[in-house]
């Protein structure tokens, strides 16, 4: 005689009796081998299964074992369908969203009447019905056939009244009502108050110590939050090591340049979810950049946030270029938003007579732009993500001025006016392809054109272009190299993510570029290869990249490789 651990562990084979013949899409059951435990959960989902096809009277009368087959005694019953399904009693804008579940003459299917109900339960929760449930009244069933009537018992109403806030959190209650997109006064929303966690994990400067909390009232609800500050503001530098360029390649004495960049930003420092950064760069040994700027979130209590920046570019003695916007934007999410902008360009020719007499390619141009942009974030994590998409989609046009001419070309207007357009695109994909090895590419692209009456001549001059290149852009070259009107540069990534703030990653980046300036024609997709590291330690993140460059016909050349160490610390 066997004992009961031997009997739940011993092998049986499955033949399935039925009066009826069974559905040819159920015959695999036959074929099934397990012990008793096996059986019973694979026979609970052979019912399931049956049920969803309409058999809904089937039940396994017994199950007779000996010792290695088990014999099933299966009632299979009729296969019903649906007559009716009403939804009469529901409301109206429900039952437009349930038209396409309402079945005559199709499969009755238990499970998608579950789903339904769920469905429906859902509507009403987000709709300011907490307490509803769902019920089946008039229900008639005749030979293979069932109606029914939908009933939703709704409960009382309620609607949210305040946001409490608990904890050492410094943030304003208005800007956590349009992060969460949670008002007073609005229907109780089941769905919303789902989602606090996850919003609250996406909010830059703020955590949960616990999940939020609801206490009911007579006819609405106060939420509590459980929040705390989190590191958010970052300061980040680079420092980049290259070969001297002032020195001349036959003295081969080794010397090296160093340059660098410093960021700053700094988030919510006045409780108001606001933004504000800073960028210096020095790119070569007289050539820097600045750039600052900030963000002001929902404006007033409304949905539209505005942001200015300000940028400086010297480029040695040749040329300054000013670079001035302002925006308002249109928040459809805590991160996703359409934008209306205005910019300011100018670049102005520098130095003595002399130099501004040899720089041909350079002029004091002006433009005025405005444009619109769209901007979406769904990483589920900014600094280092796993997967998602970034995009940045913008587009303007305005009027450009040319000062001053002084390439000597005396078919060129001087004075002349000139309509520019202005579009960009950034693009950053990210998913995981195994385990923690994370493909990330990305795309950042430029265009600039200008159009003139027929009987003018219009022309770029190199200061009012483009720059790209460098360890923000095309690893492998110099920050800043490239002069483009049109660029498209492509990066591709493979990630090792052996922490949240650390990967390892091999990369390839490409642009193509187009530059048509006064006397000046240049065409080309120069490339870089490389590696780097990304590591998080209680100072901040440390990395460290490597990287060569190839542009023309000019051969990889390892002593013309790039070097980046870059510093993140939040605080």
């Amino acid at each position: 005689m066997l004992s009961s651990s031997q009997l739940l562990a011993q092998e049986y084979k499955v033949t399935v009796k039925s009066k009826a013949n069974l559905p040819k899409e159920f015959k695999s059951i036959h074929n099934f081998t397990g012990d008793s435990a096996a059986i019973q959960d694979q026979l609970k989902i052979f019912l399931q299964n049956l049920y969803r096809e309409g058999y809904l009277a089937a039940s396994i009368d017994s199950l007779c074992y000996d010792s290695s087959n088990v014999v099933v005694n299966l009632f299979i019953g009729k296969k019903y369908s649906w007559a009716e399904l009403d939804f009469s009693q529901l409301d109206e804008t429900l039952q437009e969203e349930l038209k396409g579940k309402k079945r005559k003459t199709e499969t009755g299917d238990l499970i998608e009447l579950q789903n339904l109900k769920k469905q429906i339960v859902s509507f009403y929760e987000n709709s300011g019905y907490p307490f509803v449930s769902v019920k089946l009244e008039a229900f008639e069933m005749d030979d293979s056939v069932f109606r029914a009537v939908i009933v939703a018992v709704k409960g009382d109403f309620y609607s949210i009244d305040s946001l409490i806030v608990k904890g050492d959190a410094k943030i304003s209650t208005n800007y956590l009502k349009k992060a969460l997109q949670i008002e007073s006064g609005e229907p109780f929303n089941q769905k919303k108050i789902n989602a606090i966690s996850k919003r609250m994990n996406d909010l830059k400067f703020l955590s949960e110590i616990k999940p939020a909390e609801i206490e009911f009232r007579e006819e609405s609800i106060d939420l509590y939050l459980y929040l705390q500050n989190k590191k958010a503001n970052m300061f980040n530098g680079i420092i980049g090591f290259l070969p001297d360029p002032d020195n001349h390649r036959d003295e081969k004495t080794g010397k090296l340049l160093i340059t660098g960049e410093l960021n700053l930003n700094l988030v919510n420092s006045f409780g108001r979810g606001e933004e504000i950064f800073l960028n210096w760069e020095k790119l070569e040994s007289s050539t820097q950049k600045l750039n600052v700027g900030f963000m002001y979130p929902y404006l007033f209590k409304s949905n539209l946030g505005l942001d200015a920046d300000f940028g400086l570019y010297k480029k040695d003695s040749s040329f300054l270029s000013l670079n001035a916007g302002f925006g308002i934007r249109l928040f459809l999410s805590y991160d996703d938003y359409i934008k209306a902008y205005y910019r300011y360009k100018s670049s102005s020719r520098i130095g003595d007579e002399k130099a501004m007499s040899l720089s041909l390619n350079y002029a004091d141009v002006k433009s005025n732009i405005f444009g619109a942009s769209y901007y979406l974030n769904e990483l589920d994590y900014k600094l280092n993500p796993r997967k998602g998409v970034e995009l940045n989609l913008y587009g303007g046009v305005g009027f450009k001025n040319i000062d001053h001419d002084t390439n000597g070309n005396d078919s060129l207007n001087t004075d002349n006016s000139t309509i520019e357009l202005e579009a960009g695109l950034n693009l950053d994909v990210y998913f995981p392809i195994y385990r923690n090895f994370i493909f990330h590419f990305g795309n950042t692209t430029r265009f600039l054109d200008q159009f003139a009456d027929h009987n003018q001549e219009v022309v770029f001059y190199e200061n009012e272009l483009y720059r790209f290149g460098g360890a923000r852009s095309l690893r492998g070259f110099d920050e800043s190299i490239f002069y483009a009107s049109i660029y498209s540069l492509q990066n591709v990534e493979i990630k090792y993510l052996f922490e949240q703030n650390s990967s390892f990653y091999v990369f390839w980046n490409g642009a193509y570029y187009y530059k048509n300036v006064v006397n000046d024609i240049t065409e080309d997709f120069p490339w870089g290869i490389g590696i780097g590291i990304d590591f998080d330690t209680r100072a901040g993140i440390f990395s460290l990249s490597y990287a060569i460059g190839k542009q023309f016909d000019n051969p990889l050349e390892i002593r013309t490789a790039k070097i980046h160490f870059g510093y993140i610390s939040r605080f």
